[in-house]
């Protein structure tokens, strides 16, 4: 296409950028141009002003991607800023506790009181909200159990579809698996406290006749808090005569070997007693 002033080549347009320009700013001062963000003068290209006015400053900017316009108010914005008309339309949706006169046999699935027909009553609504929330199930009823909530580490997901709270205990958890052994994770054990010991791992009747052997992994070896909380369940493990296999952080070089050598060869597992403590 050719211009229809000048008749230059101007691709698929009307008019060439020249006489473009000429049009657009035609008896207009380009002197007393202004860049719309700074107030600096226009940046002028061979006589030609910019369409956009902005000066050789944000010009750049906005061929690096640093600059944008918003859509609604074509105000100029830095990248990734929120422009003012958004913030001042933004209306904040507060979230009504349920009301008293509905009332849903569904309960909320995480403390089991009334939610009004929703999955969480307001309460742990509001402290759930916009996060993955993993559940513990205890039986498929409502409520269904306990949140893992942020105190709870598990981010690994395993084989079978346990969360685990590292990449060792994935391993273990998925060798277990492998081999068909059956297994729990953090199963609760009472030791006649006010809080339950979660062993790692229980491999229940393992030994035949209702004999169960737990597995411990104790990865943070070396950290004394960590190391306290080690001391405090071994004593309880030896009172309770409980059959447990320790694994530690050297074993992690070949976890797998570990596991054969002191997991599948039954024979090897001395019943009641703390088996491979360091």
């Amino acid at each position: 296409m050719y211009c229809e002033i000048c008749g230059k080549w101007s691709e698929k347009y009307p008019l060439c950028k020249d006489c473009y320009y000429e049009e657009e700013y035609e008896g207009m001062d380009t002197e007393t141009l202004e860049c719309p963000i700074c107030g600096a003068p226009t940046f002028i290209y061979y006589g030609n002003p910019r369409k956009d006015l902005l000066c050789s400053k944000h010009a750049t900017m906005l061929k690096n991607g640093n600059l944008t316009k918003c859509t609604d108010c074509d105000k100029w914005l830095h990248n990734g800023e929120k422009c003012s008309c958004k913030k001042e339309t933004q209306k904040a949706i507060v979230k009504q506790p349920p009301k008293e006169d509905s009332i849903s046999d569904l309960t909320c699935i995480v403390c089991g009181e009334n939610s009004n027909g929703k999955h969480f009553c307001y309460s742990c609504y509001s402290k759930y909200k916009d996060k993955v929330v993993l559940l513990k199930v205890h039986k498929c009823e409502f409520p269904t159990g306990d949140p893992l909530d942020e105190s709870y580490e598990g981010v690994f997901e395993c084989e079978d579809g346990h969360i685990v709270k590292s990449i060792s205990e994935q391993v273990i958890d998925d060798w277990l698996y492998e081999q068909g052994i059956f297994h729990a994770y953090e199963a609760p054990l009472d030791i006649d406290e006010e809080k339950p010991l979660k062993p790692d791992f229980c491999l229940k009747n393992y030994l035949g006749k209702g004999k169960d052997v737990y597995i411990e992994y104790f990865g943070l070896k070396g950290q004394p808090k960590y190391d306290e909380q080690t001391a405090f369940k071994m004593k309880h493990y030896e009172r309770l005569g409980i059959t447990l296999i320790c694994l530690y952080p050297k074993d992690s070089k070949n976890l797998k070997f570990a596991l054969q050598t002191k997991v599948l060869n039954k024979d090897k597992i001395k019943e009641n007693q703390i088996n491979g403590k360091d």
